[in-house]
């Protein structure tokens, strides 16, 4: 007798688990439960799919808090009704991925939440304009707060840095998720005009992703294998000794939420060129702490990093300087705890 694979290894157990699960959540959280498959039917939701995400939000029907908060919009789906179910205020985040790639494919799909949710934190003012684009009321209540950094842990990492190159290669840096958004075809374009024109460098791509094959064959094509480097994944703690060897930091990106790394390089006082996508007109001040340009256009990045090269040294300090100063002050991790906390404390 042929046994088949789900029934005898996978689904009687799980199968035993749900009820299980289901049996605690009608003994013990009742009215949560009855509450919640109430809000979906209301929301048009078959029965199944009900049963299925009080199943896949039966951890939160047992909690006693005040807020819910996911830290991601995708995060949310399929659990917009619980924090209703268990009488919470409900919050999200918007951040890149959530607003910029998801929606791509899933048309409408934040419609649900966009109702339910009671207060919106955004990591830039462009991702929030953007989701009231695609249908958040400009009258929910929302609070921009920016990532953060760990100041005091940059600090202690600086060093001074110099920026002649009369007679070194310009060091350059990227660090992102090798994928289409990041806009790397477009950084190695560039960066085959510049070298075209006989300046040297090293660029190094730190990250890993589904365009890596993609990635090696532009830069073959190019005829840049000897000055750019693919590094693939490389933990956290191990990046700073890359940001100070650099000179530049590079985030050419087609779209942006805003971008960690590139606060990571300025508090580094890396001379740090961005794309004018997204949020990354906000994590930059141009000419000031660095420099924007447009996305798209590898000829200008090219052209942008010829001009700086070409400008006094000691300019190139104070931009420098200037980002340092500008991420200590603005992005530390005290502020952004103290901003939370005004967030969930806050009437509105």
């Amino acid at each position: 007798m042929i046994q088949h694979p789900k029934v005898g290894k996978w689904f009687i157990p799980q199968a035993l688990r749900m009820a299980i699960k289901f049996l605690e959540l009608f003994l013990f959280y009742y009215n949560r439960s009855k509450r919640f498959l109430h809000l979906e039917k209301k929301d048009g939701i078959s029965l199944r799919i009900r049963l299925e995400n009080l199943y896949i939000n039966s951890h939160i029907t047992q909690k006693k808090i005040d807020w819910l908060h996911f830290g991601f919009a995708t995060v949310a789906l399929r659990r917009e009704n619980i924090a209703g179910a268990i009488r919470a205020k409900m919050s999200t985040s918007l951040r890149g991925y959530d607003i910029n790639i998801y929606p791509l494919k899933n048309k409408g799909c934040y419609d649900t939440l966009w109702k339910k949710v009671d207060k919106i934190h955004s990591i830039s003012k462009y991702l929030l304009k953007k989701a009231e684009k695609d249908g958040l009321s400009k009258e929910k209540p929302n609070m921009i707060i920016k990532p953060s950094i760990d100041i005091d842990y940059f600090n202690g990492l600086q060093k001074s840095k110099s920026f002649d190159f009369s007679e070194n290669p310009i060091q350059i840096l990227t660090v992102a998720r090798l994928n289409w958004v990041k806009g790397l075809e477009h950084s190695i374009e560039g960066l085959a005009i510049l070298r075209n024109r006989g300046i040297r460098f090293n660029y190094n791509i730190i990250g890993e992703g589904v365009e890596c094959e993609r990635l090696k064959l532009a830069i073959y094509q190019m005829g840049l294998e000897d000055c750019v480097q693919l590094l693939g994944f490389i933990p956290h703690k191990s990046l700073y000794n890359y940001y100070q060897k650099a000179h530049i930091y590079l985030q050419y990106s087609l779209e942006e939420g805003f971008c960690n790394s590139t606060l990571e390089a300025q508090a580094m006082g890396l001379l740090t060129i961005v794309s004018d996508a997204g949020g990354l007109v906000e994590n930059v001040v141009n000419e000031k702490t660095g420099w924007i340009i447009k996305k798209s256009v590898p000829r200008q990045l090219a052209r942008t990093i010829e001009d700086i090269i070409k400008i006094d040294i000691s300019k190139l300090n104070q931009i420098s300087s200037d980002a340092m100063q500008r991420v200590r002050l603005g992005y530390a991790l005290q502020n952004q705890e103290k901003q939370f906390c005004e967030f969930f404390n806050e009437d509105y």
